[in-house]
C-alpha cells in the first residue's frame, strides 16, 4: 500500500491512476490522516449481500415517519 500526501495526489493523479495494478492501493492523506483511496477498477469485487446479513435494522416506525415528514416538507418548499 503507497500513501500520498494530498497535494501530490493532485500534482501527480494521471500518472498514480496509471499505475494502479489489481489488488493494489493507494491512500490519499490530508495532513498525515487517510482521506481516500485509490483502487483500480478491474480489483473491486461486489460484496455478497450474506456479508451484511444481520447488520443493518430498519428504523423504528416513528423514526421512519418522521423521516417521510422531513422529506415531505423538503420537497414542497417553493423557492
Amino acid at each position: 500500500m503507497q500513501t500520498v500526501e494530498l497535494a501530490e495526489a493532485q500534482a501527480r493523479l494521471k500518472e498514480l491512476v496509471e499505475s494502479l495494478a489489481p489488488g493494489e492501493e493507494i491512500v490519499i492523506e490530508k495532513n498525515h490522516h487517510p482521506v481516500a483511496r485509490l483502487l483500480p477498477t478491474s480489483s473491486r469485487q461486489p460484496r455478497p449481500l450474506s456479508e451484511f446479513a444481520g447488520k443493518y435494522q430498519p428504523l423504528p416506525q416513528a423514526e421512519q415517519d418522521d423521516l417521510k415528514l422531513h422529506d415531505r416538507d423538503w420537497c414542497d418548499r417553493k423557492p
